[in-house]
């Protein structure tokens, strides 16, 4: 069975209405991979001790000829999350506690909360989500 990850930045239920701050869902097969640091949609990465950026396969596709102005023009993208963690250099513990659910736990469902700020849980170090960016048709 696919599990799935699951984001939400908004700590207030009535504001889960949007990819911004609402809730979003990657299927785990869609993880591309992570780095420690701030990513931004595009590829920049700047250095920071309490961030984890994770890239994904793009929810959504963009329909030829109508590129986002915020990626590189040739359409080669991903979308971005990036969580803020609890303390500075505990990377490594955050992406081995969410490849270990991933992978390493059978008897789990197929939800895996990264982050969920109205419940208020998620993978181990994960204090908030920075940013969600999504390539889309329009901004």
């Amino acid at each position: 069975m696919e599990r799935y990850l699951y984001f939400r930045k908004d700590s207030t239920i009535g504001n889960d209405d949007d990819e911004a701050n609402g809730s979003v869902c990657y299927p785990a097969s869609a993880l591309r991979g992570m780095c420690a640091g701030d990513a931004a949609l595009g590829g920049t990465v700047t250095g920071d001790t309490d961030r984890l950026s994770l890239f994904f396969t793009p929810k959504g596709v963009v329909p030829a000829g109508a590129p986002d102005a915020t990626v590189n023009a040739d359409g080669d993208h991903c979308d971005v999350v990036v969580l803020d963690l609890a303390a500075v250099n505990t990377q490594k513990a955050a992406m081995t506690d969410l490849i270990n659910k991933i992978y390493g736990q059978p008897h789990i469902n197929g939800m895996i909360d990264v982050y969920d700020a109205v419940n208020g849980t998620g993978i181990a170090g994960v204090s908030g989500i920075h940013v969600m960016e999504h390539k889309t048709a329009t901004d």
